[in-house]
């Protein structure tokens, strides 16, 4: 018996605030070099936040962000942040975005991030 796609949604508050505060300490040191302090992106740095980004990622999983995010980034290391980091990272984006938190932490796990579905706040 297969497993149902996106049984949830970003709107259902899948990630925690404290996961998301330990994602920005990250990001800042990561990833705003080149998607700016404000995830606005520059030039072909991609923004992470506001209408462009949820566009690009609209009905996509969390697990395709997620595995985007870990196998390529950062562009002067890519994949070298850890699963756990990618995730605080991601959590951080969401809280960004206006995704309200919940109690648990967004998962690290494929099958787990494959029931997120992305959706617009």
């Amino acid at each position: 018996m297969a497993l149902a796609q996106a049984a949830s949604s970003t709107r259902d508050g899948v990630y925690t605030a404290e996961q998301a505060d330990q994602g920005k300490v990250i990001y800042e040191k990561q990833c705003a070099s080149c998607h700016q302090d404000t995830l606005e992106g520059k030039g072909k740095n991609a923004p992470l936040i506001g209408d462009a980004f949820l566009s690009k990622w609209k009905d996509q999983t969390m697990a395709d962000l997620f595995m985007k995010t870990n196998t390529t980034m950062p562009a002067a290391s890519p994949g070298s942040l850890t699963p756990d980091e990618t995730a605080r990272v991601l959590a951080y984006i969401l809280q960004m975005n206006k995704f309200e938190p919940g109690k648990k932490e967004l998962p690290t796990d494929p099958d787990g991030l494959a029931a997120i579905q992305i959706s617009k706040p």
